[in-house]
């Protein structure tokens, strides 16, 4: 369903560490957006989906693969303004989510770490 590698990994990584699956909230108008969610209190923590890169000020018009993940309260835009392979959040409070481009532009692992917090930020 993915193209880019990268979110396949990250799909994998997510499935196998925090025992989440894709759930995929609104099929008949974003058929590639998901969301993976906790299975006690059902928030979600992270959003996977496609987009067109202008739609993060990007001006080069294709559509790209993101993932979306929460933040420290009220520190997600300046560290999003701190780290140029992270954006203000796509669709999501701007204040409290993130939004990376999947194309091995951030390594894995760093990756990892924020999905990490952004589980640890919607648990109970």
């Amino acid at each position: 369903m993915y193209n880019n590698a990268q979110t396949n990994r990250i799909i994998e990584h997510i499935k196998a560490e925090y025992g989440a699956e894709l759930e995929f909230l609104w099929p008949d108008r974003y058929p590639v957006c998901a969301i993976f969610r906790h299975g006690d209190n059902h928030k979600w923590f992270t959003l996977i989906g496609a987009i067109k890169s202008t739609s993060l000020g990007i001006e080069e018009d294709k559509e790209i693969e993101i993932i979306n993940l929460k933040f420290d309260k009220g520190q997600a835009l300046d560290f999003a303004e701190s780290n140029e392979h992270i954006f203000p959040a796509y669709h999501m409070n701007k204040y409290n989510w993130i939004t990376i481009i999947l194309d091995d532009s951030l390594e894995d692992n760093a990756i990892f770490e924020l999905i990490k917090k952004s589980y640890l930020l919607t648990a109970k």
